[in-house]
């Protein structure tokens, strides 16, 4: 295991790990047996949040080849590339508050001409880039120029009916997997999960284990972007949200693959049958906007979530946006404002929240587990 870096926090501190890429979690005992001092931030009072975000994901282009009507971006709206200095500002920003990891986003991230440039720009940094592609740029070539740049890349797979592109193909997105881990890049599959393509879960576990990704991302559509329109298309069934994680557990183990639920599933995961025990050895999270997460759009203003609207401040001030208690008082206490049953598991997205007027103070509407409702 490669350390890349340790971050001292109040409860002891998060170990970067390169190889693999993950970030460890430890109490300050576990740092103390291995020659750490958490020094002045071990000694003054616990200030409730991290030092400092473990991800910021920037925004580098609006530009997309394909058009997806999920996309949470409208991608291709403007159709232009962020400046490369300007990517420099957000990366300095990002390793100014010590954040571990960037990813780079868009539209579509290979479409930028300087995308290897912004990679070894943020390895100066100390941070460890990693972006998402719809794949069809994807070329032997580019791969071998970007080995050792990227922590990983994760490839947009679909599946038929499915809410993407329909040039898409599922044979084409696996193509680009091979292409990358050939060339000895770590490479993962995302998922979003509608209504149409659930009789298809199996084949997707198959066919991306047998590519050689090494886990599968499992996407909640999200109301943002195009996807407001197809929103209501896109929702899962109460039926079936209350059988998925015992489905995609059973999958996991017959094909001996893992899988990742994004955090606006949290709240199905901490109702299911698996004990909150083991969830939070397994590190599961809620809503992670604004806590452990800030993302830079196109124009440099900060936001908690690459799907909401709302704005920080400017990506040069994130220093001091980041302890600024005013400005996320909302998202990082969101636990504390439910009240009856929906305060056992206290987490919910903000995303969906917002797209049918609720505040943060309210449970999500489209599970379950909650006062739901229900288009089916």
């Amino acid at each position: 295991m490669k350390v890349q870096r340790v971050r001292f926090e109040h409860f002891g501190g998060i170990i970067a790990t390169e190889e693999p890429a993950t970030l460890l979690w430890v109490d300050r005992d576990y740092l103390r047996a291995r020659g750490f001092e958490g020094g002045a931030v071990w000694e003054g009072p616990d200030p409730g949040y991290l030092s400092g975000p473990v991800e910021v994901e920037i925004a580098i282009t609006t530009r997309c080849n394909l058009r997806c009507p999920c996309c949470y971006t409208s991608a291709e709206r403007g159709r232009r590339d962020v400046p490369l200095k300007a990517v420099t500002r957000s990366l300095d920003a990002a390793a100014s508050v010590g954040a571990f990891h960037v990813a780079f986003g868009g539209g579509e991230p290979l479409i930028h001409p300087d995308l290897l440039r912004m990679a070894r720009a943020a390895r100066e940094r100390d941070l460890l880039p990693s972006f998402t592609t719809n794949d069809r740029l994807v070329t032997p070539s580019w791969a071998r120029q970007a080995r050792g740049l990227f922590s990983r890349v994760n490839v947009s797979i679909d599946l038929p009916g499915g809410p993407r592109d329909p040039s898409m193909t599922l044979a084409e997105s696996l193509d680009a997997v091979r292409t990358l881990v050939d060339a000895g890049i770590t490479c993962g599959c995302n998922l979003i999960l509608t209504e149409r393509i659930i009789p298809q879960l199996d084949l997707a576990f198959s066919e991306v284990s047998k590519a050689g990704a090494d886990s599968l991302m499992i996407l909640r559509a999200k109301p943002s972007g195009r996807g407001k329109d197809e929103h209501e298309e896109m929702r899962l069934s109460g039926q079936t949200q209350s059988a998925l994680v015992p489905r995609l557990v059973q999958l996991s183990e017959t094909y001996n693959f893992p899988f990742h639920l994004d955090c606006a599933f949290a709240p199905l995961l901490m109702t299911s049958s698996v004990s909150r025990g083991r969830l939070e050895d397994l590190g599961a999270y809620g809503c992670i906007a604004g806590d452990l997460l800030v993302t830079v759009d196109p124009e440099g203003m900060v936001h908690p979530c690459s799907h909401l609207d709302f704005i920080g401040g400017r990506v040069e001030d994130l220093p001091g946006l980041w302890t600024d208690k005013s400005v996320w008082d909302a998202f990082r206490n969101r636990d504390s404002c439910l009240t009856g049953k929906c305060s056992r598991c206290g987490v919910r997205c903000a995303v969906v929240n917002a797209y049918h007027g609720l505040g943060l103070d309210q449970p999500d509407p489209e599970l379950t587990c909650s006062p739901r409702i229900d288009p089916h």
